[in-house]
């Protein structure tokens, strides 16, 4: 069987919503609907709020793994996700995650880029 590169996009997303970027409690019930809806196996997660605001959190998965940081006092965010394709082609859900990311925290502008591997 052939290698197929996996598809890995981050991002830096920008938002009003510094609610969303203080504490970890909304981030964890999204994700977890993403990998849910998505069929996604979670291996393990390491979430920290920070005591002034913010968090930091990744999300391990036999796929591979999602993460995020947040700084709310600059009203934004830098997240990842990468999915293999190891057993099937999961560039689709790749970008549905990324693309939800963005409609969670109503971002006014972002940043992204894309990596083959």
């Amino acid at each position: 069987m052939e290698y197929q590169p996996g598809l890995h996009l981050l991002a830096t997303l920008y938002t009003q919503r510094i609610d969303l970027l203080h504490e970890s409690s909304h981030w964890r019930a999204f994700i977890q609907h993403q990998i849910k809806q998505h069929a996604l196996t979670e291996v393990g997660n390491c979430v920290h709020d920070f005591p002034l605001g913010g968090y930091t959190a990744v999300h391990c998965l036999t796929e591979s793994h999602i993460s995020i940081h947040t700084w709310p006092e600059y009203g934004l965010c830098t997240c990842d996700v990468f999915l293999s394709n190891f057993r099937k082609n999961n560039d689709a859900i790749t970008t549905a995650i990324m693309e939800e990311l963005q409609r969670f925290f109503e971002t006014t502008r972002h940043e992204s880029h894309c990596i083959r591997r």
